[in-house]
């Protein structure tokens, strides 16, 4: 039992969703949020007002809502610090690519102690950052960055073994491969390449035959043009939009073509066998790590464009080679099977504790040594 004595524990999560930017940093906030909820840490999520519809549509959320009110950077620190000192806040952990060192740098929290979930952008910007008490990088591998030198005071909340995913996934039971049947056409809460219809135009336009089922988020904003191509479509299609129940709809996937965000450890964890679609430079290090475990393929866009749309001639190449690939691997199902158990051996399912451990390092039955890199 903890000292009835010891302060309410308290965590502050400042990020934002949206068509522009996806869902992928609120989903990952939101899994760590609902695993704190479950040891009776307060959870409060400070997002901007165009975010507040992303959270609200979620019947799996937990924790409080701040919606941030500040108009400028220099506003929104004082609100934040304001924030942190009000409700006594152990940590304000950041997740997006606006909270760059800058941002950081001017925060002043007091007793408040400050993490960042990354995908490598901290890495790239090479900012040394003596702010950072916590880096969070659940990727495969990501244990061998050198976050040495850029975060010297950060415990470093790297690699698999510290992977969390929202309870939905550790509640369902796997299904076994052979009673997987459709092909799953996810790409992240908005789509913001807008693959969805045009991948889903040439399966029509291929010899393919598959039950076919698409995933789209609360950010895609091309429900209205998907809905009325499917229902004049031959194809056998069940579409999900604003899905609830991820987990139980990766289960049922024989192979799935997916955005290589952070729904590819949610893939992973339901050991669906799949092609993940690289887009962005931050997604590139997770997917060669994840093709490395034998799970999935993947397939890159080859200018690997920051803008949020391809050059068309090369959007249509990539597409036509992620129809190619399908269609091979739909008619080897001893390599499919392979990937699914490649999976099965892969996923981890212990990451929460380690964070908590780190997070309340001071806690009764807390670690007797620091992690710090």
């Amino acid at each position: 039992m903890l000292d009835s004595k010891l302060k309410p524990q308290c965590i502050i999560f400042r990020v934002d969703a949206g068509a522009d930017i996806g869902l992928g940093h609120v989903m990952r906030c939101l899994a760590l949020a609902q695993s704190l909820h479950s040891r009776n840490v307060r959870v409060i999520f400070a997002v901007s007002q165009n975010s507040l519809p992303h959270c609200q549509t979620r019947s799996d959320w937990v924790g409080e809502l701040h919606v941030i009110a500040a108009s400028s950077r220099y506003d929104e620190h004082h609100e934040l610090q304001q924030l942190c000192t009000k409700e006594q806040a152990d940590w304000l952990i950041l997740d997006g690519y606006q909270f760059d060192s800058r941002y950081r740098k001017l925060l002043d929290l007091n007793t408040s102690k400050l993490a960042m979930f990354d995908d490598g952008h901290l890495l790239d910007a090479g900012i040394k950052d003596e702010h950072l008490s916590m880096i969070i990088n659940w990727a495969s591998g990501a244990d061998k960055l050198n976050y040495r030198d850029l975060a010297p005071n950060a415990w470093c909340c790297a690699g698999d073994n510290y992977r969390v995913l929202r309870q939905e996934f550790y509640q369902v039971q796997t299904l076994p491969f052979n009673k997987r049947n459709r092909l799953i056409l996810m790409f992240g809460g908005s789509d913001p390449s807008q693959l969805t219809l045009p991948l889903l135009k040439l399966f029509s336009e291929s010899s393919i035959r598959l039950p076919i089922t698409i995933i789209t988020g609360s950010g895609y904003q091309h429900t209205d043009e998907l809905e009325k191509f499917i229902k004049h479509s031959h194809l056998s299609i069940e579409y999900f939009h604003d899905c609830q129940q991820v987990a139980e709809v990766f289960q049922q996937g024989r192979l799935a073509i997916s955005a290589a965000g952070a729904s590819q450890f949610e893939l992973l964890h339901c050991a669906t066998p799949s092609i993940l679609v690289v887009t962005a430079k931050n997604q590139l290090f997770a997917s060669e790590q994840a093709r490395g475990q034998g799970w999935c393929l993947v397939s890159i866009e080859n200018a690997l464009q920051e803008q949020p749309t391809f050059e068309m001639n090369a959007k249509v190449l990539l597409l036509e080679q992620i129809v190619q690939k399908s269609m091979a691997l739909w008619h080897q199902p001893e390599l499919l099977n392979q990937m699914h158990s490649n999976a099965l051996s892969a996923r981890q399912q212990a990451g929460f504790n380690r964070i908590f451990t780190a997070l309340y390092s001071e806690l009764p039955n807390g670690p007797h040594e620091t992690n710090l890199l």
